[in-house]
């Protein structure tokens, strides 16, 4: 009687700790989700060789995935879907059935973050090639930007099409002048308190994901030419 009722107690231990040990590994992957699950990958041509790139593949270019690279991917990621034909909704992925070629691109930004350069650099090769042009807007530089540095033109060379796109106001929690208020005080004033540093952090994370998780026409306006 002894040795089963022994016996019992260690199965029951067992068991025990394997849902311990289950229920803690969930609450952990909760709380740290995989960026994988966001965003489908970016198929592009480098000559005769197809490449997937995901936005973890930019990230790791860049050194992290930081907002600025997040909006290069689906900046990136939407002129594909407007100027080569695809062959399922832009939300679903680029490229479709027409997969664009990297030298096919040409670039021009208003925003000078380089998360965002990155970005189009490692999908496009754009900067390598010379057809990356930043083009800031008067009174503008890295320090003081604004909802109008938020623009972007991507060219396709073989048709002479080209998109415009921009950042709606409507993306940005508090506003975009609130926003890049805040981005000044916190990066370039020496003044800044934490408190107001942890705050700038903390609605850069909630704009990124807003990019990661919102649909392109709620992020972005933009004009096909």
């Amino acid at each position: 009687m002894y040795k089963v009722t022994k016996r019992k107690f260690y199965h029951i231990g067992l068991i025990i700790m394997g849902v311990l040990c289950f229920n803690t590994a969930m609450l952990f992957a909760s709380q740290n989700p995989t960026e994988e699950s966001k965003l489908l990958p970016i198929s592009i041509y480098d000559e005769e060789n197809l490449l997937v790139l995901s936005l973890e593949d930019v990230g790791k270019y860049h050194g992290d995935i930081c907002l600025c690279v997040v909006i290069g991917f689906r900046v990136t990621q939407f002129a594909i879907s407007q100027l080569w034909k695809p062959a399922r909704p832009p939300e679903e992925g680029a490229g479709g059935d027409e997969i664009p070629k990297r030298k096919d691109f040409r670039i021009i930004s208003e925003f000078p973050g380089q998360g965002s350069q990155d970005a189009f650099e490692f999908i496009t090769r754009a900067k390598t090639r010379g057809d990356f042009i930043l083009e800031l807007p008067e009174g503008t530089d890295a320090e003081n930007i604004s909802l109008d540095n938020c623009v972007f033109i991507i060219i396709r060379k073989s048709t002479g099409k080209q998109i415009k796109i921009w950042l709606r106001e409507e993306v940005f929690p508090d506003g975009s002048e609130k926003f890049f208020n805040l981005r000044k005080k916190a990066k370039f004033d020496e003044t800044a308190t934490q408190k107001e540093k942890e705050k700038f952090r903390s609605a850069k994370q909630e704009l990124k994901q807003r990019f990661m998780d919102w649909q392109t026409d709620d992020l972005f306006g933009f004009e096909r030419r």
